[in-house]
């Protein structure tokens, strides 16, 4: 009678622990897309926005870090593989755990990317995000003084409100020997284009660039000077 009762009982238990195997071996958790606001000033985007679009600058990129945007319970972030389909007039690419997301050349334009991100068990999950390349505008393409004269110019320029205290200005480049002063100075937070001309009369001209690290881009503007 005990030999009978064991037998069934050895069954069960073998039974109820394939059960518990294969109850383990199923849980395979997919990945999930972190998202949250995206701030223009981020060097390195660690999130999808919920909402809105990431902005970024004409000719210039954003950095994504992938291992942040991407959550999975039960896979490392190393082990997550990625597609970036980008839409068009956009470019990816790819460092490493980290996307570089911008324009082809020369393009101002609303676009989006897909990130689809997949685990080793083959689950995954997409999300798209949108995108809006801005452009840096300086209307102002020439000055006119007198030799031996002074010119303080306002530099008037168009760009996203949050970025301008960021940008970085180089020391105009121009001719010393029609302009012994040439600089690029603070003025009750404007910036002031400042020019001393020598006595030479004729045309001439200076060169600036202004560098965006957060868009990884250089803006370069010249500016005719006329002296007469």
């Amino acid at each position: 009678m005990v030999r009978r009762v064991l037998v069934p009982l050895t069954g069960l238990l073998v039974a109820f622990v394939l059960v518990i195997c294969a109850c383990r071996s199923g849980l395979n958790f997919p990945p999930r897309l972190v998202v949250a606001p995206v701030s223009d000033t981020a060097r390195l985007i660690e999130a999808l926005p919920y909402s809105g679009a990431v902005y970024v600058s004409k000719n210039g990129c954003r950095a994504f870090d992938l291992d942040a945007i991407v959550a999975d319970e039960d896979d490392a972030d190393s082990t997550i593989s990625w597609s970036l389909s980008p839409g068009p007039d956009l470019a990816v690419k790819l460092h490493g755990d980290t996307a570089q997301i911008g324009p082809v050349p020369n393009q101002v334009c609303s676009s989006y990317v897909v990130f689809t991100a997949t685990d080793p068990g083959g689950l995954s999950t997409s999300r798209t995000c949108p995108m809006v390349v801005f452009d840096f505008l300086m209307p102002l393409d020439s000055v006119a003084m007198g030799p031996n004269s002074v010119a303080n110019t306002v530099l008037e320029y168009d760009y996203r409100p949050t970025l301008k205290d960021g940008l970085i200005w180089a020391s105009p480049a121009c001719d010393p020997a029609w302009l012994p002063e040439c600089s690029v100075v603070d003025s009750a937070g404007e910036k002031m284009l400042r020019l001393r001309a020598s006595d030479s009369v004729g045309t001439t001209g200076i060169y600036l660039t202004i560098s965006d690290p957060v868009n990884n881009v250089d803006f370069h503007r010249s500016i005719t000077v006329t002296v007469r």
